[in-house]
């Protein structure tokens, strides 16, 4: 009896954890636009993206003709998202996220060279690591 308890108490953060990923990743849909990015520390410059936008539906993202999709772990504390590119200039590679949505905000700390993921939402000097922050195009 005790371990059909067990079960049922693991299945419901399963449901749960499933349920937060979905959630998320419904939040996320659509057309987000940069407002302003960082890279090892440095300002990036808005204009490198020439006007691109980030389009996400369920599971898959497009960027400046750039495709492939996305894994999400929402339940993961800071949220984690795993990037497999498909098409275009991350074709084969899987690039290590967290992100932070915040109402038509979002943040996203992607880790561009072999290090781990990122642990927090800065861009130490030195590193590979792209931090961008996007608003909603409504």
């Amino acid at each position: 009896m005790k371990s059909i308890r067990v079960l049922a108490i693991l299945l419901v953060v399963l449901l749960i954890s499933c349920a937060g990923d979905r959630v998320d990743s419904v939040m996320l849909a659509g057309e987000w636009v940069p407002k302003s990015a960082e890279l090892g520390g440095q300002p990036f410059p808005l204009a490198a993206f020439a006007g691109a936008n980030l389009n996400l539906t369920a599971g898959e993202y497009e960027f400046a003709g750039d495709k492939g999709t996305y894994k999400l772990m929402a339940d993961q504390k800071p949220a984690q998202m795993d990037i497999h590119g498909v098409e275009g200039p991350n074709a084969g590679k899987d690039i290590k996220c967290i992100y932070k949505l915040d109402g038509d905000e979002l943040t996203v700390c992607y880790q561009l060279g072999q290090g781990e993921r990122p642990g927090a939402f800065e861009s130490p000097e030195g590193t590979q690591i792209f931090l961008v922050h996007y608003k909603r195009n409504s």
